[in-house]
């Protein structure tokens, strides 16, 4: 399609090279010219053509092919154990990077956790408290799916699902911890700063 559009580009350009309101010259004069410009963009759109596109990301299929691979290579483990193997930590740092620069992603997960909170009857400030050790096969295969993604917005997608699957068992149903191992709970607050002393002289 990008070719395609090149070349129709190019042959307006050509055509609008023969419109001009000077005098026409011989087509013997201009047969060279013409040739030569012809030439050149056909040279760029044959090697834009050849040019391997970039990687596309990795789709949902490959994700959940690499994650049961990863699943298979370490059936003892749990989803907090995988978290450190190699395979998963380095995208997961990678991911954790990203999503530390994208505050709006970041207000995503936080606008969840009030919510959350809210809905529970917690007063003030709270925080989400995940444990992940008893995650189930399936769970954890959508974990790593979007650690493995290496994409911000899958790991908030996961993480604000999460919660939003936890808030009826922490709320009306009254559990302290979902089945899913969210937990909702008050943030510990700020020490105070202590007061500056003056030193004597």
């Amino acid at each position: 399609m990008k070719t395609s559009a090149f070349l129709i580009i190019a042959a307006l350009a050509c055509a609008s090279c023969g419109k001009s309101p000077e005098a026409v010259k011989p087509a013997v004069s201009e047969a060279p010219k013409a040739a030569t410009v012809s030439e050149t963009r056909l040279d760029a759109a044959i090697s834009d053509a050849l040019t391997p596109p970039p990687p596309a990301p990795a789709t949902s299929d490959e994700l959940a092919d690499e994650a049961k691979a990863i699943l298979a290579q370490y059936p003892g483990k749990t989803a907090a154990d995988l978290l450190n193997v190699p395979e998963v930590n380095a995208p997961l740092r990678n991911l954790l990077g990203k999503l530390a620069q994208d505050k709006p992603l970041q207000a995503r997960i936080n606008n969840s956790v009030d919510l959350a909170a809210q809905i529970k009857g917690l007063d003030g400030a709270a925080r989400l408290d995940l444990d992940i050790k008893g995650y189930d096969q399936a769970r954890t295969a959508r974990m790593l799916q979007a650690v493995l993604s290496e994409d911000p917005k899958q790991l908030v997608s996961f993480l604000v699902g999460e919660i939003g699957e936890a808030t009826p068992d922490i709320s009306y149903g009254g559990l302290d911890r979902a089945p899913n191992g969210v937990s909702i709970v008050p943030a510990p607050a700020a020490a105070p700063t202590p007061p500056k002393t003056e030193q004597p002289d």
